[in-house]
């Protein structure tokens, strides 16, 4: 079993939304379209043994959603999202070589220079793509199972079967 990775960190809007808001009348986002094909890659990362997170600034509607899937959320809001690191490290049990960061803007790049393997969607900033890999995918267009696929060929995670998944969906809320 090639298993080099053992938490995949992910963004969420830009990576699994197109980046878009929907706001009401008070100024505060209330919706925003998840790619579900994204949630399957999700399941299928976690039956494949690899621990999956989000660290987003969002906590209105990303953190009911997280909470929703049973994903484990973080709020990066004012907050260097590599400063977070020690903590992935110790509550995952895996050190920045094993871990894969995924983001689309600014705000991503210090936490991209410090785990081994760091993406972004093909829309992000050049700023944002000098240092990372570039994912041939925008953001909210099956970007997360891109990386799956990315990452299963790149043999830096295993692949599950459908009874992995399935396995997985009867023994957990998703």
């Amino acid at each position: 079993m090639n298993r080099e990775v053992k938490l995949v960190i992910l963004d969420i809007d830009g990576i699994m939304t197109d980046g878009k808001k929907y706001y009401g009348i008070d100024g505060m986002p209330f919706a925003k379209t998840y790619c579900d094909k994204d949630f399957t890659a999700i399941k299928r990362m976690r039956a494949s043994g690899v621990s999956v997170c989000f660290l987003s600034g969002d906590e209105r509607v990303n953190k009911a959603m997280a909470k929703n899937r049973n994903i484990d959320f973080y709020s990066a809001r004012g907050k260097n999202k590599a400063d977070f690191l020690p903590e992935f490290s110790k509550k995952y049990n895996a050190s920045k070589e094993e871990m894969v960061y995924i983001g689309d803007d600014l705000f991503d790049i210090p936490i991209m220079k410090e785990v081994k393997y760091s993406f972004c969607p093909s829309d992000s900033p050049d700023a944002v793509k000098n240092e990372c890999i570039v994912l041939n995918r925008e953001g909210g267009q099956n970007l997360v199972a891109y990386l799956y696929d990315w990452l299963k060929h790149a043999n830096l995670i295993s692949d599950c079967t459908l009874e992995d998944i399935e396995r997985l969906d009867k023994n957990e809320k998703f």
